[in-house]
């Protein structure tokens, strides 16, 4: 396995992450840019507006066309203005959210502003005014000598540069809000997937070992029951004296004869049943280390040797053919090999990989059925494929897309991470392929597995 291959996955999230942040910043960039060019037409607006105030306001006065022009050109901007005289009375203003009647003329013009304190409402009209020459300049009111100011015309921002300007600090948000919610959504998946995977791995482990164990306790009570058997049989035997009365030496010669002969049966078929109990036990104990060997390769990088594929399929084959008697199972599993190179892989672990899929065809199959598993070598891509064809209860595009994801599967018993297992195993650890090439509901399912030579 090379190194890219195994950091493929890593790289393909952090090329995925990197691309998604850099369209998110030229994005806010691109819109951050038309903001500002629009918030500067705006101020740029409220600017001509309010000299176009200054050098009418006086005029306007004076001409009542001019007047209702002004009027007609004031009411419906919303730039806040306030037009003051030269001591600073406030006399004209609007759009500042202060009601122009709340206040006469005339009390205006009595108040003293070296003097006096301002009343309620002048007093929040100057905080305006105090506010409005803190972002911009007051314009000066210069009647027809222009030597001395008439007044001046304060003017703040309009509302269409307030919104603008939190245009920018609202996308950041709503960025970051995104960006929190997709890394709380994508760590919690990948939380659920870690947890699926362990408590599947568990259940696995368990379900692994679970035949062998049971196979061999089954053995254990067998043999139990054996010599329980031959204990009892030898306590019911004749005892030494066997010539009983009434008897001659010719008669207790032949019952002596006939009861060796039981005993060398019993002692023939006692050492018949003990081989083929030690034998069913040798291969349970092997298949129970060759199932520790496959968990203990898993999270680490096996070692992969250059060998013939077919003896490996043949293998698992063989293992499964041996349990179909007892799964009830009227299955026959076809095989058909071609001459292949051999591939760069580890034996328990494909080995491991066979048998899942052929486990999977075994119980799509029901009670009886043919499987038909190949092996062959693509000449055109310079792979070995292994090819795993059932006719049995198949699967819906939908199910076949996630046939590989962690816990995911279409038995009513099971975990879902056999198929999840092989794909880890072919992919990343060998850096072949594996999936669904056909399946069809009711018509089978065609699993493949390919390996680079």
């Amino acid at each position: 396995m090379s190194v890219s291959q195994s950091r493929m996955p890593t790289l393909l999230r952090a090329y995925l992450f990197l691309g998604s942040f850099l369209l998110v910043a030229a994005a806010f960039v691109y819109s951050y840019s038309w903001v500002r060019k629009v918030n500067q037409e705006s101020q740029a607006v409220s600017q001509l507006l309010a000299r176009f105030v200054a050098s009418s306001a006086l005029v306007a006065t004076e001409n009542q066309e001019l007047k209702e022009i002004f009027s007609e050109v004031i009411k419906p901007s919303d730039l806040p203005l306030i037009l003051t005289d030269r001591v600073g009375r406030p006399f004209v203003w609007t759009n500042i959210g202060i009601d122009r009647s709340a206040i006469s003329i005339e009390e205006i013009s009595r108040w003293d502003p070296q003097a006096d304190e301002p009343p309620p409402v002048l007093r929040r009209v100057l905080e305006k005014v105090r506010e409005f020459d803190k972002l911009h300049d007051p314009i000066a009111i210069f009647p027809q000598d222009h030597v001395r100011p008439f007044g001046y015309v304060h003017y703040g921002e309009r509302g269409l540069a307030r919104e603008l300007r939190y245009i920018p600090l609202l996308q950041l948000g709503v960025i970051a809000v995104f960006v929190a919610l997709g890394y709380l959504g994508y760590r919690s998946i990948k939380t659920g997937e870690q947890q699926a995977i362990w408590i599947g791995l568990v259940k696995e482990t368990a379900h692994q070992l679970g035949s062998p164990i049971s196979s061999l306790l089954g053995w254990v009570e067998l043999l139990r029951e054996k010599l329980s058997q031959t204990q009892e049989d030898a306590a019911a035997g004749p005892s030494d004296a066997s010539v009983t009365e009434g008897e001659g030496p010719l008669e207790a010669s032949a019952g002596a004869s006939e009861t060796n002969g039981e005993a060398l049966g019993r002692s023939e078929l006692s050492t018949a049943f003990m081989t083929e109990a030690l034998n069913v036990m040798e291969d349970d104990a092997e298949r129970l280390s060759k199932i520790a060997k496959r968990f203990g390769q898993i999270g680490s990088i096996p070692r992969l040797h250059t060998v013939d594929v077919v003896p490996i399929v043949s293998s698992a084959v063989r293992y499964f053919q041996r349990r179909l008697p007892h799964l009830k199972k009227e299955v026959e599993i076809q095989e058909m090999y071609e001459m292949a190179p051999p591939a760069n892989v580890n034996e328990e672990l494909i080995e491991w990989v066979v048998e899942n899929i052929l486990k999977n065809a075994i119980d799509a199959t029901g009670s009886r059925g043919v499987i038909r598993i190949e092996v062959v070598h693509r000449h055109e891509t310079e792979c070995v494929e292994v090819r795993i064809i059932d006719r049995g209860r198949g699967m819906t595009a939908a199910e076949a897309k996630q046939v590989f994801s962690p816990g995911y599967t279409t038995k009513s018993r099971g975990w879902g991470l056999g198929l999840t297992l092989a794909k880890r195993i072919v992919e990343d650890y060998h850096g072949g392929s594996i999936w669904v090439e056909r399946s069809d509901p009711g018509k089978g399912t065609t699993f493949v597995v390919s390996f680079p030579v």
